[in-house]
């Protein structure tokens, strides 16, 4: 009976712990949001907003609101952007979409949701850089996404319910695509 040589031996635990990665999730690799806000802006998610003060109604269809803050600046942790419109499904608070431009706000942007909800984990095969940006912060109830385009410089940041923001899918019809 012949063993195999220590080489060989060798590169066949590499191989093993390799496949091993290979098959294990990327989404296990992720880390879940340090704080969930559990909602948006201190409006925790499902909540009505066509009682609020603060809030005109700007867009309606059958299933979904669209609101918008009253305020002519509005702001995210002390950053000016250009817009933050707030989406009810069957009345309940579910998405919340900003809209901002350039790059020092993008960098404060960042720098504030890092404050919030912890730091920026890369996905296998990411980039900081690059001419379209992508991050995530993932909790139990809340997924934050800011995608930014460095080529126009303009970026967006969702924050949506994961249960409520699904039901979108839903209210959509197939033609709207």
């Amino acid at each position: 009976m012949k063993f195999p040589s220590s080489l060989t031996y060798t590169l066949s635990i590499l191989s093993v712990i390799s496949v091993f990665f290979l098959l294990l999730p990327i989404s296990s690799l992720a880390r879940e949001m340090e704080k969930d806000p559990l909602g948006f802006f201190g409006i925790p998610w499902g909540q009505s907003l066509g009682n609020r003060a603060e809030f005109i109604q700007i867009e309606t269809e059958e299933h979904v609101d669209t609101y918008a803050l009253k305020i002519p600046n509005p702001q995210i942790g002390g950053i000016q952007v250009e817009s933050i419109k707030f989406l009810t499904h069957d009345n309940r608070l579910a998405q919340v979409t900003i809209h901002y431009r350039g790059e020092t706000t993008h960098r404060s942007l960042l720098k504030y949701l890092e404050s919030e909800y912890g730091e920026i984990h890369l996905n296998p095969g990411s980039m900081m850089r690059g001419l379209n940006q992508q991050y995530t912060w993932r909790g139990p109830e809340t997924e934050i996404t800011v995608t930014y385009r460095g080529f126009v410089e303009r970026g967006f940041m969702v924050a949506a319910s994961r249960v409520l923001a699904p039901r979108f899918l839903d209210s959509v019809s197939d033609h709207s695509f």
